[in-house]
Protein backbone atom coordinates (compact mmCIF):
# COMPACT_ATOMS: atom_id res chain seq x y z
CA UNK A 1 0.00 0.00 0.00
CA UNK A 2 1.32 3.41 -0.87
CA UNK A 3 0.40 6.89 0.31
CA UNK A 4 1.09 10.41 -0.87
CA UNK A 5 3.52 12.67 1.00
CA UNK A 6 3.26 16.37 0.32
CA UNK A 7 6.11 18.67 1.34
CA UNK A 8 7.00 22.27 0.65
CA UNK A 9 10.33 22.80 -1.08
CA UNK A 10 12.03 25.70 -2.77
CA UNK A 11 11.21 25.65 -6.50
CA UNK A 12 14.87 26.05 -7.56
CA UNK A 13 16.00 23.32 -5.17
CA UNK A 14 13.36 20.93 -6.54
CA UNK A 15 14.49 21.64 -10.10
CA UNK A 16 18.15 21.06 -9.21
CA UNK A 17 17.31 17.85 -7.32
CA UNK A 18 15.32 16.58 -10.28
CA UNK A 19 18.25 17.35 -12.62
CA UNK A 20 20.74 15.50 -10.40
CA UNK A 21 18.44 12.50 -10.04
CA UNK A 22 17.94 12.44 -13.81
CA UNK A 23 21.71 12.62 -14.35
CA UNK A 24 22.08 9.60 -12.05
CA UNK A 25 19.37 7.76 -13.95
CA UNK A 26 16.82 7.60 -11.15
CA UNK A 27 13.59 9.39 -10.35
CA UNK A 28 13.41 12.05 -7.67
CA UNK A 29 10.72 9.89 -6.06
CA UNK A 30 13.22 7.00 -5.78
CA UNK A 31 15.81 9.33 -4.22
CA UNK A 32 13.37 10.59 -1.61
CA UNK A 33 12.05 7.09 -0.82
CA UNK A 34 15.58 5.73 -0.39
CA UNK A 35 16.51 8.57 1.94
CA UNK A 36 13.39 8.05 4.05
CA UNK A 37 14.06 4.28 4.25
CA UNK A 38 17.63 4.93 5.38
CA UNK A 39 16.41 7.47 7.93
CA UNK A 40 13.98 4.94 9.40
CA UNK A 41 16.50 2.06 9.38
CA UNK A 42 19.46 3.84 10.98
CA UNK A 43 17.56 6.59 12.80
CA UNK A 44 20.17 9.05 11.62
CA UNK A 45 20.39 11.89 9.12
CA UNK A 46 23.67 12.52 7.32
CA UNK A 47 24.29 15.68 5.39
CA UNK A 48 27.16 15.71 2.91
CA UNK A 49 28.16 17.98 0.10
CA UNK A 50 30.65 17.22 -2.59
CA UNK A 51 31.90 20.61 -3.67
CA UNK A 52 31.42 21.52 -7.29
CA UNK A 53 33.45 24.46 -8.54
CA UNK A 54 31.59 27.41 -9.96
CA UNK A 55 32.22 28.45 -13.57
CA UNK A 56 35.01 30.88 -12.69
CA UNK A 57 36.87 28.33 -10.57
CA UNK A 58 36.35 25.57 -13.13
CA UNK A 59 37.80 27.83 -15.84
CA UNK A 60 40.86 28.48 -13.66
CA UNK A 61 41.26 24.77 -12.91
CA UNK A 62 41.03 23.95 -16.62
CA UNK A 63 43.73 26.52 -17.38
CA UNK A 64 45.98 25.18 -14.62
CA UNK A 65 45.52 21.63 -15.87
CA UNK A 66 46.41 22.70 -19.42
CA UNK A 67 49.52 24.50 -18.09
CA UNK A 68 50.48 21.40 -16.14
CA UNK A 69 50.13 19.15 -19.17
CA UNK A 70 52.15 21.61 -21.29
CA UNK A 71 54.76 21.97 -18.49
CA UNK A 72 54.50 25.76 -18.48
CA UNK A 73 54.09 28.50 -15.86
CA UNK A 74 56.04 26.58 -13.24
CA UNK A 75 58.88 27.70 -10.99
CA UNK A 76 61.31 25.51 -9.13
CA UNK A 77 62.20 22.96 -8.02
CA UNK A 78 64.10 24.61 -5.22
CA UNK A 79 67.06 23.19 -3.34
CA UNK A 80 66.40 25.27 -0.22
CA UNK A 81 63.55 27.07 1.45
CA UNK A 82 65.49 30.30 1.01
CA UNK A 83 65.49 29.83 -2.78
CA UNK A 84 61.72 29.32 -2.68
CA UNK A 85 61.16 32.43 -0.57
CA UNK A 86 63.42 34.47 -2.88
CA UNK A 87 61.34 33.29 -5.85
CA UNK A 88 58.10 34.22 -4.08
CA UNK A 89 59.37 37.72 -3.36
CA UNK A 90 60.52 38.36 -6.94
Amino acid sequence: MQTMLSIKIDKKLKKKAHEVAHALGVSLNAVINQNIKEFVDVRQVTFTDHPMPNKKTQKLLDRLLADSKANRNFVGPFDTAEEMIKSLRS
